[in-house]
């Protein structure tokens, strides 16, 4: 009798053994392998600049590297999503994404080209997603995702121009007018000179560092008053800055081939001027 129930205590030992084994795996499925960590750099014709950001212009190609430093489950894919999808065409390069894929360790270029043509300023937000090589597995008829992603961000602006040329130190001559206030044209003056520096913020956009041409300074005994403008080819336009007043000024001009600057320039209040800059 005692071995009958020694037989019957192995017994229900056994089962609740085997029991808790099937709990433990339904309970506790392999772990997943590492996700992928990779860092982004950018090259081509982007313009990255520390004070005032990432630029690109129309037509141009930003050549990102995805430097793959670990990806347990083998390196699988690229994706590429932009905030603006009508703004540009991105491209995986397939040679490098073959010659790293299931690797741990790699580099996967992609370029990311603009359209042809840029109606108007616009922030870009281009997430580069890796993606790795782990598939799904069936767990006692419970399906288990694997495959695992890191994402990297980068921001950029698309601009109208990227022309360079403009900078410089310049004397001007200016014929115009004060203002009469209300927008329009007051005493005339003539054969006004000052110096005039222009400095590039990024090709394409430029500081004045008088939109007046000396006409606050030296007649109005006044403040200078800082601008900024857009040199698009050879054609120059003004951005809407104001002076410390809230008049708006609007510029608009030429870059000539012999490095001479031909301008005119008005604001809300009526001031205004034509002006001829030549390079010191």
């Amino acid at each position: 009798m005692k071995k009958v129930k020694n037989l019957i205590l192995t017994t229900v030992i056994l089962t609740l053994l085997g029991s808790c084994v099937d709990d433990y795996k339904d309970a506790n499925p392999p772990r997943p392998l590492d996700g992928p960590y990779f860092t982004l750099s950018a090259g081509g014709d982007v313009l990255e600049t520390a004070e005032n950001g990432n630029f690109i212009g129309a037509d141009q190609t930003i050549v990102f590297t995805l430097d793959v430093i670990n990806c347990q489950g083998g390196i699988d894919s690229v994706g590429v999503t932009v905030n603006e999808e009508d703004l540009g065409t991105a491209l995986v390069d397939a040679a490098s994404l073959s010659a790293a894929s299931g690797n741990i360790q790699g580099e996967v270029t992609v370029s990311y080209t603009t359209v042809s043509q840029v109606l108007e300023e616009t922030d870009l937000e281009i997430d580069i997603t890796l993606y790795d090589g782990q598939e799904e597995i069936d767990w006692f008829g419970q399906d288990i995702e694997y495959r695992k992603s890191a994402t990297e961000s980068y921001s950029v602006t698309l601009v109208v121009c990227t022309s360079t040329g403009l900078a410089g130190d310049y004397t001007s001559v200016a014929d115009g007018n004060f203002g009469d206030g209300a927008g329009g044209a007051g005493t005339a003056y003539t054969n006004l000179q000052a110096d005039i520096s222009i400095t590039e913020i990024r090709p394409g956009l430029y500081l004045i560092d008088d939109m007046t041409f000396g006409l606050y300074p030296q007649l109005y005994g006044d403040a200078l008053v800082p601008g900024r403008v857009d040199l698009c080819d050879v054609d120059i336009s003004d951005k809407g800055d104001t002076d410390h007043y809230g008049d708006p000024f609007t510029i608009s001009g030429t870059l000539n081939g012999d490095g001479t600057v031909n301008l005119t320039w008005q604001n809300t209040y009526g001031d205004r001027g034509t002006v001829v800059l030549t390079p010191m």
